[in-house]
């Protein structure tokens, strides 16, 4: 993420995929209410959200002198790796394929709410509607995108950690 043509594109993508997330925990707290039996879920799902998304902003903000001594980078001359944006790209597509593919889910089909809360962290803001398959594809899915993509980010950013520390 050095300051290069891909530098400035990636940390604007982790930010964008961290605002995102942290917006979505805040709408599971807001929702705690209203299933008083999941209490113990929504508490869960949205600390983890905005855990993610509040890290993967984090590290979008960070200056590049930072990120060398965090990475354990040696010279200026060694380029960060892009495997954080190359990991928020695909976890960002395969949530959007799998929230479009949700969608076509069998109306028979009943998973806890938890677990459907998990796969697609955005349909929590559609909890009183059934949506259309175009406020799946322009709405949920992006959203799905965005923090799913924080998770890839943030997840590449940790792999490189490991790595350049053992």
């Amino acid at each position: 993420m050095a300051l290069s043509l891909i530098g400035i594109p990636s940390r604007i993508a982790f930010f964008a995929c961290g605002i995102f997330a942290i917006f979505l925990g805040n709408a599971y707290r807001m929702f705690r209410p209203f299933d008083p039996t999941l209490q113990g879920t929504w508490l869960l799902l949205s600390i983890a959200l905005i855990a993610v998304g509040g890290f993967a902003a984090v590290l979008a903000l960070l200056p590049t002198s930072w990120l060398t001594s965090l990475f354990k980078i040696e010279s200026r001359s060694e380029r960060f790796s892009s495997v954080p944006i190359k990991m928020l790209g695909v976890f960002a597509v395969f949530s959007y394929l799998w929230t479009a593919a949700l969608y076509f889910a069998p109306h028979s089909w009943h998973p806890a709410l938890p677990l459907v809360y998990s796969y697609c962290p955005a349909c929590v803001l559609t909890m009183t509607v059934d949506p259309s398959l175009s406020s799946v594809l322009l709405l949920l899915a992006p959203l799905d995108a965005a923090v799913y993509g924080s998770l890839g980010a943030v997840s590449g950013c940790a792999f490189i950690a490991i790595r350049n520390h053992s």
